[in-house]
């Protein structure tokens, strides 16, 4: 196993830049043209289950159409190849597995922990409103779906441009500890709908970022922080469907603590 520091960044700041703003740049666009299109005044109306599928499709398709378009300027400057998974390569080994996975619940913990303090001392009691999350509780095919978003599509999405390209080229060249701040911190932000809802849940979000940064700079391997961010983002659905399906009395009574920290779901 080798860390980064056996293998000097492939990408400069500005491509890494360029990456992070095309990823980026729908989530802005959409935003705006959602407050600029809904009805001021209209009631809001049920979704129904075939809607909320085709909703969940089409941000599928969108985001794995917009992750290709971003990874361009990479082919463009041929730099999309081996080294972007980083000096040690991926493995289906256990140790890979396990290194994942104690990344996933670590993230879990701090991110949680922070999101709790921080929701506390701001008297903050909301829940965020973040659609994936409300789709996964609708159940069915929206449950499925919205699994598939942030297990396996979000982790390997999110972690190949914020981890694997940005962390890594900023690491390179402002320290390791700076590279993982400034990474986390433009990963937090760039959740429009937590930075709408709830910012005091970007805490979490920057935890994760930071957790997860540190260890594919520790490994080496972007498979580590690919299965820590899928461990971490399953952990989270479950303790959001456990919340509001099982009724009992003692997860009711921290609901109002637990809501807040929920706010780092989808990372």
């Amino acid at each position: 196993m080798r860390s980064l520091r056996d293998a000097p960044s492939p990408y400069s700041v500005l491509l890494a830049v360029i990456v992070v703003a095309i990823m980026s740049a729908p989530n802005l666009v959409f935003l705006a043209l959602d407050s600029v299109l809904q009805p001021v005044g209209d009631m809001p109306r049920t979704t129904s289950q075939a809607e909320l599928v085709f909703g969940l499709v089409v941000a599928l398709v969108l985001q794995l159409i917009i992750f290709v378009v971003a990874l361009v300027p990479l082919m463009i400057r041929r730099r999309l190849d081996r080294r972007l998974f980083g000096p040690t390569q991926p493995t289906g080994s256990w140790l890979g597995l396990g290194f994942g996975a104690a990344a996933g619940m670590v993230a879990l913990f701090a991110a949680y922990g922070v999101n709790i303090v921080l929701g506390l001392l701001a008297g903050v009691e909301d829940p965020v409103e973040q659609q994936l999350l409300q789709d996964a509780l609708a159940g069915g095919a929206t449950l499925v779906l919205a699994m598939i978003i942030a297990v396996i599509v979000a982790p390997i999405v999110e972690e190949v441009v914020f981890r694997g390209i940005l962390f890594r080229a900023l690491g390179d060249r402002i320290g390791v500890w700076f590279g993982a701040i400034v990474s986390s911190a433009i990963f937090a932000v760039i959740h429009v709908e937590v930075v709408l809802s709830q910012p005091v849940a970007l805490g979490g979000l920057f935890m994760v970022g930071m957790v997860l940064a540190l260890a594919y700079q520790w490994t080496g391997n972007l498979l580590v922080p690919v299965l820590g961010h899928a461990v971490f983002n399953a952990a989270s659905i479950g303790l959001a469907l456990a919340i509001e399906r099982l009724g009992l009395d003692q997860l009711a009574a921290v609901v109002p603590v637990l809501w807040p920290a929920l706010g780092v779901l989808g990372a």
